[in-house]
């Protein structure tokens, strides 16, 4: 039995800095973009995620890359 990944979903996820919490610590938030192509590449995922992040009035922490993908077995 053989499981093939079949990419359902991909989303770009850039958190942002959202003020401080009460211990002091900075909390983000997600801003997350979905509809990304699959054969997009993480190189071009980051330079987009750069450019909205470059557009955003607060501090970028961090880009991410989010996939959902099916588990189908192959028969």
């Amino acid at each position: 039995m053989a499981i093939q990944e079949q990419m359902n979903k991909k989303s770009l996820v850039i958190n942002v800095e959202d003020g401080v919490n009460t211990n002091g610590s900075i909390k983000t938030k997600a801003r997350t973009y979905s509809g990304i192509k699959a054969e997009a590449t993480a190189e071009d995922c980051f330079a987009v995620g750069t450019a909205l992040g470059n557009l955003m009035a607060n501090t970028v922490q961090g880009i991410a890359l989010s996939e959902k993908v099916d588990l189908v077995e192959q028969a």
